[in-house]
């Protein structure tokens, strides 16, 4: 700890302390009738007045997260998050249930999740005051290399998973339909967040000839074939798996993308994820629910994410199915980053600032009229650019 930068700050005590629950006079209101004697020191007060005397001081690093005794302390990864409830798994891979210490979840919470699945953290063991069953509580959160976060209602984050090196994204070519344009975003949010992004198209044996996207009007216009999809994605360089669980078809292919691999599945409800692991992983029994009929929207199964060991080596974060991803943290202006064929064009372009929708001089978007960028996946990058 003597080695980590450190400064003292003030912080405010629980918000029951600093609400005063009645008034000072109480015995003088109740005595209203009776004569008053003068009392000397009527004004002299036992309790500390000021905002000093409702804060306390902590020593905190460079990111403002609280220090702690590492000597004193635990060290492990959080495999599982239930409410308030943490399960840490310790360097010799045994389960402490933690909670998170309250000063370290008030001061994380403005900037962040306080804790999530693959966090490494350092915890204190409370064992003795709970009859030797492994209870710890979670005193510090070490910085995050990569994760995966989405924005959530009121423009908060909700971050999912952290420090896993690649993210798979699940989407099936049928019950439910195909969504390029959410694969899209799950590429972004991969590339945002540090993590190497794979496409599972799942399902792939309710393919049927003539087979064909119906999202947004722009991917209708296109025409593209659940193929055509596959194989746009495929020649942008990204890593793409065609799967069913039903017939077993690309299991190989996809056990050997996440053979010793920490790898967050990210997905709609309905596409199947629960289902390819349990196929994947034989032994883990995850729930699964078949799609609705009338509306091909999948049914929440999976309610919390958990990091989940694999046999032949490597480990996956099951992860809640989510019909909305909303991207989180992304700037309209490093959007065009994250579109891999846009980067040789952006340079070219007569503004520097150009945000390749309407300027004059766009060198994207003459690659666009040219056929040389997909007008699909032109129209996601307006269609994000908007939103972010």
């Amino acid at each position: 700890m003597g080695s980590k930068r450190q400064r003292k700050v003030r912080v405010d005590f629980r918000p029951n302390r600093q609400v005063r629950r009645r008034g000072d006079d109480w015995t003088r209101q109740y005595r209203a009738a009776e004569p008053r004697l003068d009392d000397s020191q009527r004004a002299e007060s036992v309790r500390a007045k000021g905002d000093l005397s409702r804060k306390r001081t902590i020593l905190v690093d460079e990111h403002d997260v609280p220090l702690v005794d590492e000597a004193a302390w635990r060290c492990g990864t959080v495999t599982k998050v239930h409410g308030l409830i943490c399960t840490v798994r310790d360097a010799g891979a045994h389960p402490w249930e933690c909670t998170v210490r309250r000063i370290l979840r008030t001061r994380l919470i403005e900037a962040r999740a306080p804790v999530v699945v693959g966090d490494r953290v350092w915890f204190s063991n409370q064992a003795a005051a709970y009859d030797g069953q492994p209870v710890g509580v979670i005193e510090r959160v070490e910085e995050r290399s990569t994760w995966l976060s989405r924005r959530a209602q009121r423009h908060r984050e909700h971050a999912i998973v952290a420090n896993a090196g690649q993210m798979l994204a699940v989407v099936s070519v049928a019950q439910p339909r195909l969504r390029p344009h959410l694969a899209d975003r799950y590429i972004v949010a991969a590339l945002k967040g540090g993590l190497r992004p794979i496409l599972c198209f799942n399902k792939i044996d309710l393919l049927a000839a003539g087979l064909r996207t119906e999202d947004d009007s722009a991917e209708r216009q296109s025409g593209l074939s659940v193929a055509g999809v596959i194989r746009e994605f495929r020649d942008l360089g990204h890593t793409c798996v065609c799967t069913s669980a039903v017939t077993r078809t690309g299991l190989d292919e996809l056990r050997a993308a996440l053979q010793d691999q920490i790898t967050v599945l990210a997905g709609q409800s309905g596409v199947g994820k629960s289902t390819l692991l349990n196929v994947l992983q034989p032994g883990l029994d995850l729930l699964t629910r078949p799609v609705s009929d009338a509306t091909e929207k999948g049914r929440h199964t999976t309610t919390l994410a958990e990091l989940l060991p694999l046999d032949f080596g490597g480990y996956v974060v099951d992860t809640p199915g989510i019909r909305a991803f909303d991207l989180w943290s992304v700037e309209p202006g490093e959007l065009e980053a994250f579109f891999v064929e846009f980067v040789p064009y952006v340079p070219r372009c007569r503004f520097r600032d150009c945000t390749h929708r309407d300027e004059e001089g766009c060198a994207v978007l003459a690659a666009v009229a040219a056929g040389e960028i997909s007008e699909r996946r032109y129209y996601s990058y307006r269609k994000m650019f908007e939103e972010v």
